[in-house]
């Protein structure tokens, strides 16, 4: 009995010493000269009550003794300097943790002190760099007008999208995960920063990324609702859409929802076409017209089950459908002219149903698993016709194509912070695609495409002093079976990156990726794509994935306002999918094959400026060398220009966009316009709704030629798009918040990245 009464005395003990336990918070502050600072105020509060306070010392230490195990929102002050906001995690062992405080920088004018811009500090990373926005951007309530402000960003405000300065698509992150379509929810008071990613992680190469947005949020508790409805319209009606979001919950839970529809019609175009080829030439001319419709439906729910468990699960559905047609005259000359006339009619609809799920779990500080499980089904249907009426004869191709895919995805995620401020990241990548392709208008045998892939991957980052570098490396595996092709094959991809800053204002950048390209179900496809009497177009199902290699080296300085970063990049392809035809019989075949070494070079860079408060004009420009086997070198150049001004209640945008060549191995397309180019004026009836008219395609009329050579066939033709210049929209937008800077910071949307299969 007394051994008994021992022991449970002992373990009443330590239950009330862990019970008991506490924890210390401490660390080092420097300034931006790496000098220790002198009396910063380091606040720790729960729920906007103080808990804890300190003030660093001589040497810049700081040391808070009796925390319990929670969550605390940590605030660093210091007089001259930019505060800082974070929340501090305390769980089972004492926090240590060293700052870097940067100045607010000042100028005096007739003894009026006027603070700079917090947007002008920019922090550089081995894979990026992080922008911070000013104060009247947190207050512009619009996150699209806000993002404006950002350097090397381009923010679409009336279309609700972004992209880089060069035209690139990035990946959309929220708070380090990925989160479709969300950027619209965003209140701009709660970015606490956005981060451009131009080195892109082994975990993010398999889905074929080569940019990364991520947007920081702060964290925020209590009840929050979001609405906002936005109609816009081509005048005369073209190209139009409706579009509605919601999102309400708190801290624990958030539903999310967005339906819209959108259309087009009417949209025409002229063509004329000029093909020969041995004893024969062809010339058409005509015009072409284009309607649809698209129907989309989303849902989102987010549940923050317990302070270690986060959940979601998604739901989205598209409906898609196209109509083309297109008539006109022409001449064949076959030995002896013979005119005709030619229409054609094609009419294509699809379904894509996605529904996902999503799970992270906080094991200990800084050790977080991810994982995540989808499914997708698509469906889609291509019918269509094309008739050539001759004076005795006529030409007809119908055809019927029915095409399923499912698909599903698997992916486990690992991640553990260090001490040393080091990052190590591992992960496994599932896949399951099986594709079912019928040419029901001859009977064709169903093309059958099987494809599994597993995919290992693993990166560490980590900084010491003004270094910071990243390595990343994964291994490939693939099985597939495209039709009666059979193969497996396991493919590397890796990606390397170093990044050293020479001062606040100037660093350097060089990274190196190399990543593997599948070709896609149409270049496997067997099945004639095409309606053309001269031309069939078919894939090759004995197709291998391309290899990559691309070495970028850049440079980035910032001061007063002015952000320039010059860079230049090369790249070498290996067994590139490229297009190539031969004649059989005077009938020009076209098709694809892994056809040696392709290579790039890619010189150039950008330059902004923001205009004080007012906005921001920014110019960039490339010069891109294409080296195909056993060619020429083949050169083009691309640049864009774009400027974005807040006056009060108005805005005004001017964007353009110009390339002069884009080039396969066979073929060169010659823009005779800009490719892009809008001037848009917005007005704020208030805070949360507004007016914006624009004008699209506003210079020229769009117009871009083609030349084809392949063997004895050439093709030259012309395309101007007659509707889509000079049109001039409208946009209606209202948006309603409430309590908006309360939502939970917690923002994964898992959503699909499954395309569709279309041919």
């Amino acid at each position: 009995m007394r051994t008994i009464a021992f022991w449970l005395l002992f373990i009443s003990q330590g239950l009330f010493t862990l019970s008991a336990q506490s924890y210390t918070f401490s660390g080092i502050i420097t300034n931006e000269k790496r000098k220790m600072m002198d009396g910063v105020q380091v606040i720790l509060s729960v729920e906007d009550s103080l808990s804890a306070m300190a003030l660093t010392d001589e040497k810049g230490h700081f040391r808070i003794d009796g925390l319990k195990e929670g969550a605390y929102e940590l605030r660093l002050f210091f007089l001259g300097y930019n505060a800082q906001e974070q929340i501090l995690r305390v769980e089972n062992r004492d926090v240590r943790k060293d700052f870097l405080l940067t100045p607010e920088k000042t100028v005096v004018l007739d003894e009026v002190m006027v603070t700079g811009n917090r947007n002008d500090q920019v922090n550089r990373t081995a894979t990026g760099e992080i922008f911070y926005l000013s104060e009247k951007a947190k207050n512009m309530k619009d996150p699209f007008r806000a993002l404006q402000e950002i350097p090397r960003l381009y923010s679409d405000v009336a279309n609700r999208k972004v992209q880089l300065e060069d035209g690139a698509q990035p990946l959309i992150l929220i708070n380090g995960n990925r989160y479709n379509s969300g950027i619209a929810t965003l209140d701009p008071r709660e970015i606490e920063s956005v981060e451009i990613i131009d080195v892109v992680k082994a975990r993010y190469l398999k889905d074929g990324y080569q940019k990364i947005l991520n947007i920081k949020l702060k964290k925020k508790t209590q009840p929050f609702i979001f609405l906002e409805g936005a109609t816009r319209h081509d005048v005369p009606f073209r190209k139009g859409l409706g579009v509605g979001y919601f999102e309400v919950g708190n801290s624990r839970y958030a539903l999310y929802g967005r339906a819209s529809v959108d259309y087009l019609y009417d949209d025409r175009s002229e063509q004329e076409q000029r093909q020969l080829n041995t004893g024969y030439s062809k010339w058409t001319k005509g015009e072409e017209r284009l309607d649809g419709t698209s129907y989309l439906g989303e849902l989102q729910f987010r549940w923050m089950c317990t302070d270690k468990d986060y959940i979601v699960a998604h739901m989205y559905g598209n409906k898609k459908i196209n109509k083309k047609k297109g008539w006109g005259d022409g001449l064949l000359t076959d030995g002896i002219p013979q005119e005709f006339d030619y229409s054609s009619f094609n009419k294509d609809q699809s379904y894509i149903f996605t529904a996902s799920l999503f799970h992270k779990h906080t094991f200990a500080k800084n050790h977080i698993l991810e994982t995540t499980l989808a499914f997708n089904k698509n469906h889609n249907e291509n019918d269509g016709n094309r008739s050539e009426s001759y004076l005795d004869w006529s030409y007809l191709n119908t055809y019927l194509y029915k095409n399923d895919r499912n698909s599903g995805r698997f992916d486990v995620d690992y991640n553990v912070d260090f001490a040393n401020g080091g990052s190590l990241n591992v992960g496994n990548q599932t896949r399951f695609t099986s594709d079912r392709i019928r040419q029901v208008s001859i009977g064709m045998p169903t093309f059958r495409h099987e494809k599994w892939e597993e995919y290992l991957y693993a990166d560490y980052s980590q900084s010491i002093k003004r270094f910071s570098y990243m390595l990343s490396a994964g291994l490939e595996g693939i099985w597939l079976k495209a039709g009666e092709a059979s193969n497996h094959y396991f493919k590397p991809r890796i990606s390397l990156s170093g990044n050293y800053d020479f001062s606040d204002h100037l660093s350097t950048r060089l990274g190196y990726t190399l990543t593997n390209t599948a070709p896609t179900e149409s270049e496997l496809n067997p099945y004639n794509m095409s309606t053309d009497s001269l031309v069939k177009t078919q894939g090759n199902p004995y197709l291998l994935p391309s290899q990559n290699h691309k070495l970028n080296l850049s440079l980035t300085f910032n001061t007063k306002g002015f952000y320039l970063t010059p860079s230049v990049s090369y790249r070498i392809s290996t067994d590139l999918v490229e297009s190539y035809g031969f004649s059989e019989e005077d009938i020009y075949i076209s098709s694809y094959r892994n056809s040696g070494k392709y290579k790039n070079l890619r010189i150039g860079g950008s330059l902004s400026y923001r205009i004080g408060n007012l906005g921001r004009i920014g110019v960039n420009a490339y010069h891109v060398v294409d080296y195909y086997e056993n060619q020429d070198p083949r050169k083009g150049f691309s640049c864009s220009l774009y400027f974005n001004a807040n006056y009060k209640k108005w805005y005004l945008g001017a964007d353009i966009l110009y390339n002069n060549y884009t080039y396969t191995p066979i073929s060169r397309v010659k823009y005779h316009s800009p490719s892009f180019s809008m001037v848009q004026v917005s007005y704020n009836f208030t805070d949360y709704f507004y007016i914006s008219v624009a004008m699209e395609n506003c210079l020229v009329t769009y117009r871009t030629s083609m030349e084809l050579r392949s063997g004895s066939y050439e093709n030259y033709s012309d395309q101007r798009k007659i509707s889509a210049s000079f049109r001039p929209w409208i946009l209606l937008r209202y948006t309603f918040r409430k309590n908006k800077s309360k939502a939970m910071k917690e923002r994964k949307n898992v959503y699909s990245i499954e395309e569709g299969i279309k041919l």
